[in-house]
């Protein structure tokens, strides 16, 4: 399998291709631009150096094309290496009258007068000679003839001089292209240096250690943005696992009550023989400790579902007043063995889910009637406080301590722990009453005193 290209080393070759393109693209461009302008420029001087021939002639006034005289245009043309001069005659084409300057032998020999000046240029085209032709007609004296100057100028030195920008330019053009490659390559390097922080930190990161965090500071933009998404991530982890240890310290340690107690009680009922009453209440009692480990396992199941916030369907239209007297109606028994009465007040209208809703009101139903004094009044009032609505239940019996308020929410936390379990608690309702608000975008809150009354309230938030 082919192993894929480093980051740094893509990027590189993009620079370095890309800048590549770039430096062909000016060259080449150059090269067009001068080759133009030594185009302009010698076509504008060839046809000013007509111009001045043709002056000259007419300055010279000759009354015949025989009488015009070369040595009155030599001056303007022998000066000049790269010109040539042919003057014909345009009444009887292919005559030459005469020629000044430096006229190729291709030219000369093969009919010095044309009437096509394209012929000029393939003829010492295909003698490797690049001239620039123009030409010009006049009238010479009273006798109507008609004389045709031919123009050549030689661009020999014009086209050595584009040899020779080529020829540089394809000698310099390898070193600006490894300049390019190396730059690119270094650039490419320094610019994911700073990558090297979250290698460093992805190389630490253990669950047992998850306090490291990517330090923003000297870091592009972009990476800053990046490096306080992961640290919040980092956050969120470090949240998580300690629950979780926490948790899994709980449960060890509840957990580990019942299994002793059962394994307890079996040993000493396998000590020595027993009565069946005997083994009846020894199996009763240790039936007792199961439903309470099931309790506590079927409590954990449900908060692991509750913690799957994205997957609850939350939009099912809730009437809290129906739903609280479905629960009261639940826990009627319960209630009538303390002589406890159940009363529902009030209305509200919520989107949530159903059975997360029950299961919190009955949560804190359940521990309003396990803490309730005997003969009372347990009402669940509903209202509307600002932008949420407000589920009260509230117990007259003993209270919470201030000091245990924000506590009580926690898993396993019993403020009597003793009494909790006598009275079949597992200390899980609260945290799954606080995890169902969590997922509602709500919140429980608790307000008590050591002597009572206690009051549970649930806040569902109006959208």
């Amino acid at each position: 399998m082919t192993k894929p290209l480093s980051l740094s080393l893509r990027i590189g070759l993009s620079i370095s291709l890309l800048g590549s393109v770039l430096v062909i693209l000016m060259f080449s461009q150059s090269w067009i631009m001068l080759h133009g302008q030594l185009e302009n420029l010698a076509d504008a001087r060839l046809k000013q150096k007509l111009d001045q021939l043709v002056h000259a002639i007419g300055d010279s006034t000759p009354s015949s094309l025989s009488s015009l005289e070369s040595h009155a245009l030599a001056d303007l043309v022998t000066g000049h290496p790269d010109l040539g001069l042919l003057a014909c005659n345009a009444s009887d084409p292919g005559q030459l009258v005469f020629s000044i300057g430096t006229i190729p032998l291709q030219v000369i020999g093969n009919g010095a007068c044309s009437h096509n000046l394209a012929t000029y240029q393939d003829r010492l085209q295909d003698a490797g000679i690049s001239v620039q032709v123009r030409s010009a007609t006049l009238e010479v004296g009273e006798t109507g003839e008609e004389v045709t100057l031919v123009l050549l100028r030689n661009r020999s030195d014009d086209a050595e001089l584009l040899d020779a920008f080529r020829d540089s330019t394809l000698l310099i053009l390898p070193i600006f292209l490894m300049i390019i490659g190396l730059g690119a390559g270094w650039i490419a390097r320094r610019g994911l240096a700073p990558l090297d922080r979250f290698k460093k930190l992805a190389e630490i990161v253990h669950t047992h250690d998850l306090k490291n965090r990517i330090s923003p500071t000297g870091l592009p933009r972009e990476l800053v943005e990046l490096a306080s998404s992961i640290n919040v991530m980092l956050d969120r982890l470090e949240s998580g696992v300690q629950q979780l240890s926490e948790f899994s310290d709980d449960l060890a340690h509840e957990l580990r009550s019942p299994i002793t107690n059962l394994m307890g009680k079996a040993q000493v009922a396998l000590s020595r023989e027993r009565t069946s009453v005997q083994y009846k209440e020894t199996l009763e009692s240790c039936v007792e400790e199961l439903e309470r480990i099931t309790r506590i396992v079927s409590d954990m199941l449900y908060l692991a579902q509750t913690l799957q916030v994205e997957t609850a369907d939350l939009s099912e239209e809730i009437h809290l007043a129906h739903e609280a007297q479905h629960v009261v109606n639940l826990f009627s028994v319960m209630a009538e063995d303390k002589d406890i009465m159940l009363t529902v007040q009030g209305e509200g209208v919520i989107l949530g889910n159903k059975l997360m809703v029950q299961r919190a009101i009955s949560n804190l139903l359940s521990n309003a009637i396990r803490h309730a004094s005997p003969c009372t009044n347990i009402p669940i009032s509903i209202s509307s406080e600002g932008r949420s609505i407000v589920v009260s239940v509230t117990n007259i019996g003993p209270g919470i301590p201030e000091e245990h308020l924000d506590a009580v929410f926690k898993r396993f936390y019993r403020v009597d722990r003793g009494r909790s379990r006598d009275e079949g608690g597992t200390g899980l309702g609260l945290s799954i009453v606080r995890l169902i608000m969590k997922s509602h975008q709500g919140c429980v809150t608790a307000e008590s005193s050591e002597a009572g009354p206690t009051t549970f309230k649930l806040w569902f938030n109006l959208t």
